[in-house]
């Protein structure tokens, strides 16, 4: 009995000790299956909201530790947003991002936390789209102009067709996302328009045998399907620079139309129609040889190159600067269109008698195309840079541009030299002859690319002696004056094109005259209604007498058409005042009215430390 009560109790003890031990480590192992769980975030994942939310916040179902990171990305490009900050809680993760707010597009959320009893780490990720870019508000300063003469600046850049502003180096600034679509577009456009008019040119005048080559006619068929491509694409983004909307919102072309408010706009859309109706010659080539139908053979894809001269708009001489302008692309687009059908087809090997008739046609056809295209050149580079070659982008691009074409007179003139030593007597064109001038012409063609690409590049700045155009408020489709009994408040709103979709609007204070703390304009959706999405803007830091204004490009978003009740409230040192008015918003298509979201949750924003901009849910 006592040696079997001895080992009873010997394993009883053995079992306390084996527990004592386990203990801890099934512990360890229970706190080690258990790591933070991402419960919500705001935005949450797939969501889309109208503009950047103020702080993005990740919740999870436990305490997290300090050592946290989150790293954002939109666009596929990094955000710089300051680093996350740990709730009271501590359960939550938080961005600040009231002072750097996330861009238009889809954005994707990456964090790494750590459990508060896990010294590992826990990684996810999630993804949302902002709708649009963040609403800014330009504030005066002290010395701001009068409201009764405020303006708006219209950019005279470019397109044309989207407001603008303008810094201290006379460039032209935009909040635009369709720049770099934008530049390509305008680049393979004006490229393929050039070479298809100097190709009919080169076959009309001196080579008429190409029509008989089917490598001449793939290359001009080829030419023009890029060229028609390229130019619809050119007015798809300059309709979504004008209007605000992204690019694949302005792919129908019932929205083209707003191009035609301006000069440049209405370029474009004619280049389209003109580049369409190229493809009656390009797909019949020997119609531009043929007696009967040679002129409208060489005039349609003439105008589209011509159409180019009327990118600018604005400045002084400015009937000269389109005269000037559109004899500089026909002269641009015989040397360089003839240039790139020489190395593309007729130097592509050797050949009878009519190759050499084409390379020497070429030459009597460069030299003319060369001297205009360099005295219209100097014209326009007076007209726009005289005076801001060196302080202003565009005249440093200019300069560029200058030794880029240096370069190709220089290679130019020495393969037409040696073309006419070696090709004065010639009867046939040998393979090596062919070799070496496909070579040289080949590297002359190339460097007129750059030059063309350095040309589409300066079409995104301001040139120095182009300011912007103003213009009065009066031409906003809405107006209205808050005015007292008293005279102690006269403001006047304007809004631009007081429409379903993005507006541009303008603010101009006569009274009060100084000391104002805050105006905030609420813009709520028709009564009555569902899914309208109210507005609110706040502006901070207007002294007193003077405007704000908010470009297309980054206006303020209307998802509904009707009445809508807009209400100012003013707080100032002469007293509070508010007073409400109705807008009548017009109607879109069903396209551009799906453009504008309904958000689900209150989405407040800082987006400058002059204002504020607040989207509430309906």
């Amino acid at each position: 009995m006592k040696r079997g009560s001895f080992s009873l109790r010997r394993g009883g003890l053995l079992l306390v000790a084996a527990v004592a031990a386990i203990g801890p480590l099934l512990a360890a192992s229970a706190a080690h299956a258990d790591p933070p769980k991402e419960v919500s975030s705001n935005p949450a994942d797939g969501s889309t909201v109208a503009i950047s939310p103020p702080n993005l916040t990740i919740t999870f179902d436990q305490s997290i530790g300090s050592a946290a990171s989150v790293v954002i990305a939109c666009n596929g490009n990094p955000a710089s947003v300051p680093p996350p900050r740990v709730s009271d809680d501590p359960k939550s993760l938080v961005v600040d991002l009231a002072t750097t707010p996330l861009p238009k597009g889809q954005c994707r959320v990456s964090w790494q936390v750590q459990g508060t009893a896990e010294p590992g780490t826990t990684r996810g990720q999630f993804s949302f789209t902002v709708q649009q870019d963040t609403l800014v508000t330009t504030a005066p300063s002290a010395s701001a102009a009068p409201a009764d003469s405020a303006t708006v600046a219209s950019s005279a850049a470019g397109s044309g067709a989207a407001s603008g502003q303008t810094n201290s180096n006379g460039e032209s600034g935009s909040s635009s996302n369709v720049g770099g679509p934008l530049g390509l577009a305008r680049l393979l456009s004006t490229l393929t328009i050039a070479v298809l008019f100097g190709s009919l040119v080169l076959i009309t005048y001196a080579w008429p045998e190409g029509i008989e080559y089917i490598l001449t006619i793939r290359f001009l068929r080829y030419t023009w399907i890029i060229a028609v491509l390229s130019t619809a694409l050119l007015v798809v983004c300059l309709s979504a620079e004008a209007t605000g909307k992204s690019i694949g919102s302005s792919l129908s072309p019932s929205g083209w139309f707003d191009l035609k408010d301006t000069t440049p706009g209405i370029a474009a859309l004619a280049r389209l129609v003109f580049v369409v109706m190229s493809g009656w010659v390009a797909m019949r080539p020997e119609r531009c040889i043929d007696p009967a139908t040679q002129l409208p053979a060489l005039a349609i894809p003439g105008l589209a190159v011509a159409t180019l001269g009327f990118d600018r708009t604005g400045g002084n001489l400015e009937l000269i600067g389109y005269g000037a302008g559109a004899l500089h692309a026909l002269a641009m687009a015989v040397w360089l269109g003839g240039l790139i059908i020489l190395a593309r087809v007729v130097l592509a090997g050797p050949g009878e008698e009519d190759l050499v008739h084409a390379v020497r046609g070429f030459g009597r056809l460069a030299t003319p195309a060369l001297v205009v295209t360099v005295v219209t050149g100097g014209i326009l580079v007076y007209r726009l840079d005289s005076g801001h070659l060196f302080n202003t982008t565009h005249g440093r691009l200019v300069l560029l541009k200058v030794i880029a074409v240096i370069a190709m007179v220089f290679v130019g003139v020495t393969t037409r030299q040696w073309a006419n030593t070696h090709l004065g007597r010639a009867d046939v064109m040998t393979a090596p002859t062919a070799g070496r001038l496909r070579r040289a012409v080949g590297m002359e063609a190339v460097i007129g690319v750059v030059v063309l690409a350095i040309t589409a590049w300066m079409m995104s700045t301001q040139p120095g002696n182009l300011k912007p155009e103003g213009r009065s408020s009066s031409s906003f489709a809405f107006q209205y004056v808050f005015q007292d009994a008293e005279g102690k408040l006269d403001v006047k709103l304007s809004v631009n094109p007081a429409r379903v979709g993005i507006n541009e609007l303008l603010i101009e204070v006569t009274k009060p005259e100084n000391d104002i703390n805050s105006i905030e304009f609420l813009f709520e959706p028709p009564t009555g209604t569902s899914g309208g999405v109210p507005v609110k803007l706040t502006v901070t830091n207007l002294p007193g007498v003077g405007g704000a204004y908010l470009p297309l490009s980054e206006g303020i978003p209307l998802n509904l058409p009707g009445a809508w009740n807009v209400t100012l409230t003013l707080v100032s040192a002469d007293g509070s005042f508010k007073q409400s008015t109705f807008m009548t918003v017009g109607s879109v298509d069903d396209g551009e009215i799906a453009s504008i979201p309904t958000v689900t949750s209150p989405i407040v924003t800082s987006p400058a430390a002059e204002s504020t901009t607040t989207t509430v849910p309906g």
